[in-house]
């Protein structure tokens, strides 16, 4: 059985685009201010790396910025406005199955 919907992060996937941080921004506040998104890029420059990292509300439960063109209900738009997979959207399993 399907636990609730959980969001995973896969750093290698991710190209630092920042397009997640501008989703999550606008719907909550009308603007592009990446400051004010429940998800960071950082940048590690001398490792030439970059780091999907979330607020904890964020991973702790779904904060209702759907895409409105999308179907899926429980699907933030920051995971649909990625485009590489740095982050993506995880089902947790029971341990019964």
């Amino acid at each position: 059985m399907y636990g609730k919907p959980r969001i995973e992060v896969h750093p290698e996937n991710c190209r630092g685009c920042r397009r997640c941080e501008v989703a999550c921004s606008w719907t909550e506040y009308g603007t592009v201010n990446p400051r004010l998104a429940g998800i960071r890029i950082w940048k590690l420059e001398e490792e030439g790396k970059v780091y999907p990292v979330f607020n904890q509300t964020c991973l702790d439960r779904f904060c209702g910025k759907a895409d409105p063109g999308k179907k899926m209900d429980d699907e933030p738009l920051c995971v649909t406005s990625c485009l590489f997979g740095g982050i993506k959207m995880a089902r947790e399993v029971s341990e019964s199955e």
